[in-house]
Order: C-alpha cells, then structure tokens, then sequence
C-alpha cells in the first residue's frame, strides 16, 4: 500500500482529475485534499500497520480506502461478468481491491495479535486509546 500513496503524492493533481473528480465528485471540499488523505493513509497506516502501531485504527484506515478503490473498479469496470466471465489476463479489476479490504477488515476485528509494539505497550496507554491499540 505504501507504494499506491506515494504514487499519488507524486501526482496529486493526476490522480484527483482522472479518479476523484470522475468517479467521486459528490465528495465535499477540494478533491485534491481526498487524494492527499488517501496517500498519507496509505503510507502511514502501512508503516504503523507493518509496526503493529495502532493496528485497529490503521486498519480501518487502509479499509476505507479499499472501499473507495472497490467503488472504483466498479463503477470503471463493473463486475466484468464475475464469476464466469474470462477478462483480460485473467484477473477481475476488483479483486486485489476485495482483498485488502478482506484483509484489513480482519485485522480490525482481530487486532494486531501478540507479537506486536501496540500489545508490548498497551497497558502503558490510556484507557480510552487501548481499545484501538
């Protein structure tokens, strides 16, 4: 995921042209400042997610991004005739997208598990924050 934030940074106003203002224009605000949120959320819940760093919140933060890119893929592509359609090199636009977003759910239910820096220091955290850790 960090490699698709630092993709948008680099092209901030690209990916708010071709992406946001097409297929997300209801979005309040200036669209650019969603591409700019998205990017920070992928690179910097990735790292705290690798880390084990707030795992809950980073996770919920990857997902809604994936939620996005979901909308995205089938609001572009559709289901692409899913599951018994042959496409293009074998492989649906949405299902990396359905992945991560798999993924990220679980570890929000899950948490980060016991090998992580958010469980070696939970009970250090306040009370209203270890629930997210």
């Amino acid at each position: 995921m960090i490699h698709h934030g630092i993709e948008k940074l680099s092209d901030v106003e690209g990916f708010t042209t071709y992406i946001v203002d097409q297929y997300f224009a209801f979005l309040p605000f200036n669209h650019a400042l969603w591409t700019t949120a998205a990017a920070y959320t992928q690179i910097i819940g990735s790292i705290c997610l690798l880390a084990g760093l707030i795992t809950r919140a980073s996770a919920i933060g990857l997902a809604s991004t994936m939620v996005f890119a979901l909308a995205f893929h089938g609001l572009d592509t559709g289901l692409q005739g899913a599951p018994f359609g042959v496409v293009d090199a074998h492989n649906y636009e949405y299902e990396t997208s359905a992945l991560y977003l798999a993924i990220f759910s679980v570890l929000t239910v899950w948490g980060s598990g016991s090998f992580s820096i958010s469980t070696l220091f939970k009970s250090s955290l306040p009370e209203k924050i270890q629930p997210w850790a």
